[in-house]
């Protein structure tokens, strides 16, 4: 799971109207409260594939129709250095064992590879030299100084959080490990140095403040990495649950997925419940049941989910995740509503077209971006388009 964009939006962008009505002045007439208006919901009419081709495994580079991968599933989005005209660079984490990006609005949607060489290993080094093991969680991190963005990545059999140093067609650009132990899991908080994680999963990166969230999937924990330290945010380490609260009282059944608000609050899919988790560590359920597998839309605790993958937020606070068990992708409205947003839900397939007929094939990571969603389709080996 991943940041949907970089910068924050305006303040209009954020703000819905308030309707006001005049008063005559008169001490005994009271002023009405102002009527808030509903948040506006994105209306999404095709999804399209942008790059792969269906049923075919592979790591090959090229334009988006003739790139294959192997089973994609993190997704990060962000807009490409000196785009022009809405121009978006993807972030692919797969089996490929590397870490690919898809030049999305530009000739041919081309795709390549950022830094791996297709050989497994959790391998330090530049372009030619370095090894990515297994990467399942991406998401945007960004060099101010530079003006570029690059990314972060977890790598759940070897636990640890890597990062790309630099923008994907930089050629400096070196694969680097911010912390955990290669091949060691645990649990353990503390420096980067010694941390340890035991397969995490989701990650997205607060760009403001240069915190790193991190979905420790294996620990059943959130942690936070910030500076030289890791530290856990909600959650014991092997206590399962779906208990809601602060801190070490909140407890999580397999936290995947992970996404931030503009507000800065976190949204985890765990299993098959979505999760809010304010900056302070307070954890709340926001839709699904615990222990409830299936398909329902509807508010809140009504909804019933499949196995949960990627997670997005747009600009409304709206929050999208991919239901993978259900071979679709929600909605959540801000007021806990849950709805179909693209797919047939529990028909697998690939068919591009109008949004009630396109289908998909164990959707995982998902990403926001421009008023655009973005899918890895796992199965299909393909990326999609939601607009």
């Amino acid at each position: 799971m991943t940041v949907p964009t970089i910068h924050a939006p305006s303040a209009a962008a954020l703000l819905t109207a308030l309707s006001l009505t005049a008063c005559s002045g008169s001490s005994s007439t009271p002023t009405p409260k102002p009527t808030p208006q509903p948040t506006p919901t994105l209306t999404f009419t095709t999804v399209d594939t942008i790059a792969g081709q269906v049923g075919v495994r592979g790591s090959k580079d090229g334009p988006g129709s003739a790139a294959t991968f192997n089973y994609p599933v993190g997704l990060a989005a962000t807009g490409a250095a000196g785009a022009t005209n809405g121009e978006v660079m993807l972030y692919i984490a797969g089996l490929t064992e590397n870490i690919r990006y898809a030049q999305v609005g530009y000739a041919g949607d081309p795709v390549g590879t950022a830094i791996g060489r297709g050989e497994s290993g959790s391998v330090d080094g530049d372009a030619t030299t370095a090894k990515v093991r297994a990467p399942q969680g991406i998401a945007v991190g960004y060099d101010s100084p530079a003006y570029e963005a690059y990314a972060y990545w977890t790598e759940d059999d070897s636990c640890v959080v890597r990062k790309l140093t630099a923008y994907p067609l930089n050629g400096n650009r070196k694969a680097m490990t911010v912390t955990g132990q290669p091949y060691a899991c645990g649990a353990a908080d503390g420096p980067v140095g010694s941390a340890k994680f035991n397969r995490p999963v989701g990650i997205v990166a607060n760009t403001r403040t240069g915190e790193v969230f991190v979905a420790d999937t294996g620990n059943r924990t959130l942690r936070r990495i910030y500076g030289a330290a890791v530290s856990t945010l909600a959650g014991v380490a092997g206590q399962s649950g779906s208990a809601d609260g602060v801190g070490g009282a909140a407890r999580f059944t397999a936290p995947s997925g992970l996404a931030m608000d503009r507000q800065e609050n976190l949204y985890v899919t765990d299993y098959v419940t979505v999760r809010r988790v304010t900056a302070t560590g307070e954890v709340s359920t926001v839709a699904g049941t615990p222990g409830k597998t299936g398909f329902q839309n509807g508010k809140g605790s009504e909804a019933q989910f499949g196995r949960l993958g990627g997670i997005a937020v747009d600009e409304n606070g709206t929050v999208y995740v991919a239901d993978t068990g259900n071979h679709c992708v929600r909605r959540i409205t801000p007021d806990g509503t849950v709805s179909t947003a693209a797919g047939l839900c529990g028909v697998a397939g690939a068919a591009d077209g109008n949004i009630n007929a396109a289908t998909f094939d164990e959707p995982v990571g998902l990403a926001y971006h421009g008023k655009r969603l973005y899918v890895s389709d796992s199965t299909s080996q393909t990326i999609r388009r939601i607009r």
